[in-house]
């Protein structure tokens, strides 16, 4: 019997197979980075502003982050590759940060 393929969930609740995540992350780091290189942090004014908080679609510094993950519905990603973004969570980051998705 074959196993199930690897699944991941993304902060907002959707399932998505996990390889086809995997495949997506290179991309979507990019597209972030293009982002958030030109924003301080919403909350400090600081930079960098490498971190993204999806409960206001905005980028905020690592400190200000730390102190947003105390309120679980803040959802709070690092955007230089520790943690998979999936098409839910990036379709909120564009839809605020409008760049052209190439």
């Amino acid at each position: 019997m074959a196993s199930a393929p690897a699944q991941t969930r993304s902060k907002l609740g959707t399932v998505y197979d996990k390889s086809q995540i995997e495949q997506l992350q290179a991309q979507y780091l990019n597209e972030l980075r293009r982002m958030y290189a030109a924003t301080k942090c919403a909350d400090c004014q600081t930079r960098p502003a490498n971190w993204a908080t999806l409960k206001r679609a905005a980028f905020v510094c690592i400190n200000c982050a730390q102190a947003l993950r105390a309120d679980a519905s803040n959802r709070v990603k690092n955007c230089l590759g520790t943690y998979l973004w999936h098409p839910d969570e990036m379709e909120i980051m564009r839809n605020a940060n409008s760049t052209p998705t190439q």
